[in-house]
């Protein structure tokens, strides 16, 4: 066989297998969108979390951990993010970072992160570095110390050197795990959460509370939206999320509020509901939520103590602002019940703001 034909061959080869995988990556949104819910088999979190994909011009992946601490008054924070996107490079706050894949499972990527102590927030700065996916297990770099999430559901260890030791176990709260998708072809996003409790240290304190461990991916361009979870002294959570049409609209579609009662057992769900966010600035900054549908209306105060920036850019660029926040109000009113902080207790959350 003349030189030419075999290399005509393996790009032939070269281009069925990427045409494949990226079959693949929309038979995976397909059947995250068919999901839509927390009935679905703990492999698939495996498959997602420990995977990365082959992503098409638009696309994006990214690994999002959360950690709430409920030992103290305020609302201390763990937040690490491993981001990649198609492309050869971007800006993240700033600083140029380049994009490359090795082979399946190894790439170099975006890592972040940040802890709000309860004092301040302080960085764990900006790296890129490279990523590599074994079998159940993470392994990258984060300003100079190992960076390893490891475990399988519900069982999972975070550790970043000798700043971070953090063991995930199943959690009392109703919300356990969700897979979730849109798919609106050549455009779509998923992703699956998981929710447990945490124990374990960061920075020589104690840290104990709840968390969540997401992994997403999408073709898509960005866009502004707003999302939160509380989490309360019950175990009861709320969380909503919606997009916006701009930095400082008020013109919110694809809105979703959800409580899970932890006492009662019981989901109370608004489906896209008349839903009204405004921000207030006074000695700090509030986020005033408000919602209601047919026979459910609930309003919230959320009080923030820390704002944590990344700025992307780069194939389009986004800004998301994730406040660390207590609720100072919580109404939640039905045809039968009227739930306030006096049944939940005290609450703890995130609020992001992110726009273009």
């Amino acid at each position: 066989m003349a030189i030419h034909e075999r290399i005509d061959k393996d790009e032939a080869n070269h281009l069925i297998s990427g045409l494949q995988e990226i079959r693949d990556f929309y038979n995976l949104l397909f059947q995250l969108r068919r999901i839509n819910g927390e009935n679905f088999e703990e492999s698939l979190i495996e498959r997602m979390m420990f995977n990365s994909e082959t992503l098409p011009p638009l696309g994006k992946e990214y690994w999002w951990y959360l950690g709430f601490d409920f030992t103290g008054e305020k609302p201390r924070q763990l937040m690490i993010l491993i981001f990649r996107k198609y492309g050869e490079k971007m800006f993240f706050n700033d600083k140029e970072m380049t994009l490359k894949t090795y082979r399946k499972n190894r790439f170099k990527a975006v890592i972040s992160g940040w802890v709000y102590d309860g004092e301040q927030v302080v960085s764990l700065g900006d790296t890129n570095a490279i990523v590599e996916l074994q079998p159940n297990r993470i392994v990258t770099h984060l300003s100079g110390q190992d960076l390893v999430i490891s475990g399988e559901y519900p069982h999972y260890t975070i550790s970043l050197g000798d700043l971070i030791d953090l063991n995930i176990e199943r959690s009392a709260s109703p919300q356990k795990k969700l897979a979730q998708g849109v798919l609106v072809p050549p455009f779509g996003v998923g992703w699956v959460d998981t929710f447990g409790s945490v124990e374990g240290t960061v920075y020589g304190q104690e840290f104990r509370g709840e968390s969540h461990l997401q992994k997403v991916v999408g073709v898509n361009p960005f866009g502004p939206f707003h999302w939160s979870r509380l989490i309360f002294q019950d175990k009861s959570v709320a969380t909503l999320f919606t997009l916006k049409t701009g930095k400082s609209s008020e013109t919110l579609f694809h809105r979703s509020l959800k409580f899970y009662d932890n006492q009662n057992h019981e989901n109370i769900f608004f489906v896209n509901p008349k839903m009204r966010i405004s921000k207030k600035i006074d000695d700090g900054v509030t986020w005033v939520v408000e919602a209601s549908d047919h026979d459910k209306e609930c309003t919230m105060e959320l009080e923030s103590h820390a704002e944590a920036n990344q700025v992307m850019k780069g194939g389009g660029s986004q800004v998301y602002v994730e406040y660390a926040v207590v609720p100072r109000k919580f109404s939640l009113q039905t045809r039968t019940r009227d739930i306030t902080l006096d049944y939940l207790g005290k609450g703890w959350g995130t609020f992001e703001d992110a726009y273009w």
